[in-house]
C-alpha cells in the first residue's frame, strides 16, 4: 500500500464481533467501514470502491448470500471473507 489505507466493509450484525473486527483491522491500519444490514450493505457496496468485504450470513433484510449474489451479477469480485456460525 502506498498512501492510502486498504477499505474494508464489515457487515455483521453482532455488536461485539464487529467491535473485535473493527479495533483489530484497524490497529493493522485499515479503513474499516461497519454495517449491521444486509441492504445498508448492499447500497454501501454499490456506491464505493472496497478492498476486502467480511461478511456475515444471517443479516437483516438482506442475507449474505443474497449480498455476494448481486455482488457478483453486477461483475464486482471485491474478495469476500464469510464469517458465519
Amino acid at each position: 500500500m502506498t498512501g492510502t489505507r486498504a477499505r474494508i466493509l464489515v457487515v455483521e450484525d453482532d455488536p461485539s464481533i464487529v467491535l473485535g473486527l473493527r479495533l483489530n483491522l484497524e490497529s493493522e491500519g485499515y479503513d474499516v467501514t461497519a454495517l449491521t444490514d444486509g441492504q445498508d450493505a448492499l447500497e454501501a457496496l454499490r456506491a464505493g470502491s472496497w478492498d476486502l468485504v467480511v461478511l456475515d450470513i444471517m443479516l437483516p433484510r438482506r442475507n449474505g448470500y443474497e449480498i455476494i449474489s448481486d455482488m457478483r451479477r453486477r461483475g464486482d469480485h471485491t474478495p469476500i471473507v464469510v464469517l458465519t456460525a
